[in-house]
């Protein structure tokens, strides 16, 4: 018997699509300072030292991490919600003004922030869940890297350490595409940076266009993974390398190639098909099992898989499976940066913040990037080799220094004292000299 359930079209799935992830999320008025609202989610890979140099690094397992997390809670009595869902060995850390401690399946731990109504509260709020992985580094001996691929340890050494239906169908997915899936799962560490749509639909087009098109120059900007396994990659941003090797169908860039603004409706629609040709990886009614790489969701609203049509749960579950650089979610989630240090790990926050919520700098962005939007996918590939694209980096010397200005150009209660300095530290240390995290930063 085919199961029908309340059957989805194409046109139930763009106005879908268009209603949640490109309206914008109806989160509590900012004040009237904040040009918007700011969060990120910073990935880390928890670990032990086996000798006080820290040359030598055992793995650790993501429920012994947990463990540990919340013995540290308990013991500084913080709220973390102690329901009994929060009770099960590896469900998240939930803090009741929506910050959390997540996991990826290669255990890494993946601290959410709220949204924050300035720079300064979001300081406040990462400095406040970087306090409880301090004691837990010092009660319980368990570090946290912030680094974008794993330096230590090989993807078998760390394993599957989420095993649920969803990462096993991914995991088998992108390994029949070959083995940089597996090493996404479980050997990478990114940090996305959560901004607003804004309110005007031209401001939410220049932003999403502008987003897209800073990739390749983020990418450079803040790499931060060079080493894999012990041994050097010949990249700076193996991470990055690492997710352009995967389905194109459901990762990178996919606003294709922008010389001029387009429509919110066309960006709508670009996302739609975007969404309808990716092919299907998980369909939670039926576990864990993987289906042939044509079987689209587009197929899948025509065809039934074993007596199956797919619903808005289905086309939730398979929204969530998607990958792109920057993704929609009523909010522009950012995805391009890999984790970086304690000292710059906002340094992404400040950087998009600046360009993206100034519109003399965002006017600016665009008018630097749309001539060259023919040539995005091509400078996003360079950008996995830092700097050694001339291009790549004279324009990210003149996007930092634009971001730097467009934060001086925002409302001073939103900006704080700390970001731009942090900023000009961060141009001075590393972009201006052509070098990138990677060139200069400790593992740990």
């Amino acid at each position: 018997m085919v199961k029908k359930l309340h059957q989805l079209t194409i046109e139930s799935c763009r106005a879908y699509i268009q209603k949640e992830l490109f309206e914008p999320k109806d989160y509590p008025v900012a004040p009237a300072t904040s040009p918007g609202l700011v969060g990120v989610e910073l990935e880390t890979f928890p670990l032990r030292f086996g000798n006080a140099e820290k040359t030598l690094a055992k793995p650790v397992s993501l429920e012994e991490t947990i463990s540990c997390l919340k013995e540290v809670l308990q013991g500084l009595s913080i709220d973390w919600g102690k329901s009994p869902l929060a009770q099960e060995p590896l469900s998240p850390i939930r803090f009741p003004y929506g910050a959390s401690f997540q996991y990826e399946p290669g255990g890494q731990i993946e601290l959410v922030t709220p949204p924050c109504s300035s720079l300064p509260a979001l300081i406040a709020q990462l400095d406040f869940q970087q306090k409880i992985l301090a004691d837990t580094t010092e009660k319980h001996g368990i570090h946290f890297a912030q680094v974008g691929t794993n330096p230590w340890f090989g993807a078998e050494q760390i394993g599957l350490q989420l095993d649920k239906p969803r990462y096993r169908a991914l995991q088998e997915y992108f390994s029949e595409i070959g083995p940089y899936g597996i090493q996404m799962m479980r050997q990478t560490c990114s940090l996305h940076v959560n901004l607003d749509f804004g309110k005007e639909e031209q401001t939410q087009i220049k932003r999403l266009v502008a987003a897209n098109l800073l990739v390749p120059f983020a990418t450079a900007i803040f790499a931060n993974s060079s080493v894999l396994e012990g041994r050097p990659t010949e990249k700076k941003s193996h991470r990055s390398f690492i997710w352009q090797q995967l389905d194109p169908k459901r990762s990178g860039i996919w606003i294709g190639k922008k010389s001029s603004l387009p429509s919110k409706e066309a960006l709508v629609n670009a996302y739609l098909d975007f969404t309808l040709q990716a092919p299907v990886l998980h369909i939670e009614r039926l576990g864990d099992r993987i289906f042939p790489k044509e079987t689209t969701f587009e197929s899948w609203l025509e065809n039934p898989i074993e007596g199956l049509y797919p619903g808005l749960p289905d086309l939730k579950n398979h929204l969530s499976l998607l990958y792109p650089e920057i993704r929609p979610k009523g909010f522009l989630e950012i995805r391009t940066s890999d984790a970086l240090s304690k000292e710059w790990q906002l340094a992404p926050a400040f950087f998009y913040t600046g360009l993206l919520y100034s519109d003399q700098a965002l006017a600016r962005t665009l008018d630097l990037l749309l001539p060259k939007g023919e040539a995005i996918e091509s400078l996003w590939r360079k950008a996995s080799f830092g700097f050694a694209s001339p291009e790549l980096l004279e324009l990210s010397q003149s996007l930092m220094q634009l971001a730097i200005d467009g934060l001086g150009a925002l409302p001073p209660a939103f900006v704080g004292e700390a970001a731009i300095a942090k900023l000009q530290a961060f141009l001075a240390t590393f972009t201006a000299r052509g070098r990138s995290p990677a060139d200069l930063e400790p593992l740990i």
